[in-house]
Order: C-alpha cells, then structure tokens, then sequence
C-alpha cells in the first residue's frame, strides 16, 4: 500500500500535504538553464565538490572562472591528490580562505587511496566536507534526500515556518535541517537543493523579498503574517578584532623579500614580512640592522586596511631599498615582479603592496 493509500491521521497528511505542495511547487519554479553555472552541467562529485568548496563565502560568478582553470589543471581527484601545495595554492590565489584549498588537496589524497564517499554521513568525514557541502554532493551526484542547509535555505525556512529564533543558533539549524529533510523531493533531492539555492538569490532575498513572485508564498506564514521583511533573526555579531602591521617592501635591484608563512591567517602563503604594530621609522632600522640588511633608501609609501571574517588588519606599507642580499632562512626568498604575479600565490591580503611595486616601476 502506498503512502496515499494509506489512511493518514489528520496531523499527518497535513504535513505530507504540505511536503507535496512545497516539493511539487519548487522543483515546476526551477529553471536550471536561468543560472547557466558549469558545475550544475554535471553529476559528477568530484566537479560538485570543488564548485561547493569554491562557494563558501564566495559568490558565483566570480567562482567560475576560478573554477574552470582548477577543473583544467586537476580533472580528478588523483590529479589533485598528486598536485603540490604550492601548485594549488597559486590556483587558489584571489579566492581567499585559503584553508579551503588545503583541506580539499588533503581530502583529495585520502579518496584517492579509499576512494570517493557516496552518502552524506561518510562524505562529512573528509577534511574541509561540513553538513551543508556533504548534502550538495550527496544530493546532487547520489541523488540522497538530504537537505543542503545553507544561508539561502535558513533565510528560506525562517520564514516559510515563521520561525523566530536565532538561524545561526545550533538548535535552530537543527530544526530547519528537519524540516527541510521532511520537504525535500524523494525523486528529485538535487533539483531541490539547487532550486532553493536560487529562489534565495533570485527571490527570497535577505532585504524586500519578492513575495509577491514566490512559488511558496501559499505556504509562507512570514508572507501570511507581512513579516517576511523581518525574518531571519540572528545572534549579534561580535565586533571584529583590528590588527596593526608594517609590511616591508625589501628591495634588491628588483627582487623583493617574500617568506612563507607558518602559522596564523594564511599559513603556507607567500606573503612580505609582516612586523606587528605601527613602527617608526628607527624602530624598522634597527630591526634590518640586526638581519645584517644595509639600507639605502626608506620610505613610507601607503596605508591600506584588508578586512577578514573575524579580524581587521591595518598596514603600514614601508619601502626599503637595500644594498646587499641576506637570506639565511629556508621560509625566505627573493622574487621579481613577474615571478611575484606567476609562481607564488600571494593572497590579496598582500595586493596593495603589489599596487605599490607597480607604481615605484
């Protein structure tokens, strides 16, 4: 006997009523082919992987051409897991969130050796995979029904289910998680991802949704209410940290002083040596002093401010020109411009020194 067959409580063919009218209702709205995105022409997990890395905090259309120049430079996941660090990194270089690349280079080594999860609960086991890139792939490449919880669909199902507390609370996600499992298309779990993915984008907006055009505002008690406006709440965000740095700009007839970092934000990238705080200018002679670097010229060249999630640097930009070369440490290296922009990935927490270079040519 089939679930229709089925003499249903009440309460219970309300919600699978409901399930039936929300699936049915998204999966008639989505258009595909109105966001022509490379990633959603495949079903094949390892594309959907990187595209669902790639787009953490990160929006689409600058993901794509980072996305087709990773794709042709590493097919597989074993292309991938044999690539080098530096290799990957510098494909990386622009996106940001650079612990992004590492985890997937790590996790691609492991599926080359164990080979690729097909489900959502062993997907979340490999490094850098949480709730929300699990359930893409699983939905979209194994066709799973499991729900894809993202700030789209937290914005989605605050106020399809006028729920007023904190979206970004544990407890909360949990239940739209629920929810949206009990919503999600048993035939069609990817589609519905993907489908609630643009009906955030397009439609169900963070400020003046468009009501008025949602294939679910029959459904939306937010719309029911008029506070669709109002919804989702969240928990305040703390005020983000502010970090003050000089950055040197060491010049030797053209090649300019990089190291690799080692620790804190953007270990493993190149960057130009970073001291804390605003120093003055005897502050920065004494310290290449003791580094044995004879100076010929300084000068201060620009401030700039580079905003991350969670913290705030201030730079100081300082150029020195020098007369002769000290290296001791294997982390340091000497690069020109052309080797700075081509063989070393320098996030774009770096980008205005490279501004500054530009103009001293």
């Amino acid at each position: 006997m089939s679930y229709k067959q089925r003499q249903l409580p009440v309460f219970e063919l309300f919600c699978y009523n409901r399930f039936m009218c929300i699936s049915n209702k998204i999966l008639a709205w989505y258009r595909p082919e109105d966001r022509d995105l490379p990633w959603r022409r495949t079903e094949d997990a390892y594309h959907i992987w990187v595209s669902e890395i790639m787009l953490q905090q990160t929006q689409a259309q600058t993901v794509i051409p980072y996305y087709e120049r990773f794709m042709a430079k590493f097919p597989t996941a074993e292309a991938l897991a044999d690539a080098d660090e530096e290799d990957v990194l510098k494909m990386w270089q622009g996106l940001g969130y650079y612990r992004r690349a590492r985890h997937l280079l790590e996790a691609a080594r492991i599926v080359k050796d164990e080979g690729m999860p097909s489900d959502f609960k062993t997907l979340k086991q490999l490094p850098g995979i949480g709730d929300y890139t699990a359930a893409a792939i699983a939905s979209i490449a194994f066709h799973e029904p499991v729900a894809a919880i993202d700030g789209n669909l937290l914005r989605i199902y605050s106020r399809l289910y006028c729920i007023t507390e904190p979206v970004d609370r544990s407890k909360t996600k949990r239940r739209i998680f629920e929810r949206a499992n009990d919503d999600i298309s048993r035939t069609r779990p990817g589609d519905f991802n993907q489908a609630m993915m643009d009906l955030g984008n397009k439609i169900c907006t963070p400020t003046r949704p468009l009501c008025l055009l949602c294939p679910l505002r029959e459904e939306c008690r937010a719309f029911k209410e008029g506070v669709a406006d109002e919804l989702p709440h969240k928990t305040p965000k703390k005020k983000q940290a502010r970090e003050n740095y000089t950055l040197l700009l060491l010049d030797l007839d053209g090649d300019y002083l990089v190291e690799k970092r080692t620790e804190g934000l953007l270990q493993a990238m190149w960057g130009f040596p970073l001291l804390s705080g605003h120093l003055k200018k005897e502050d920065i002679q004494k310290y290449l002093s003791e580094r044995d670097f004879m100076i010929e010229d300084m000068r201060e060249m620009r401030d700039y401010r580079h905003v991350f999630s969670h913290k705030i640097w201030n730079v100081s930009v300082v150029y020195v020109k020098l007369k002769t070369m000290v290296c001791a440490e294997d982390r340091y290296t000497w690069a020109n411009r052309a080797a700075l922009e081509d063989v070393y990935a320098i996030p774009s927490a770096f980008q205005p020194a490279l501004e500054v270079i530009d103009a001293l040519d």
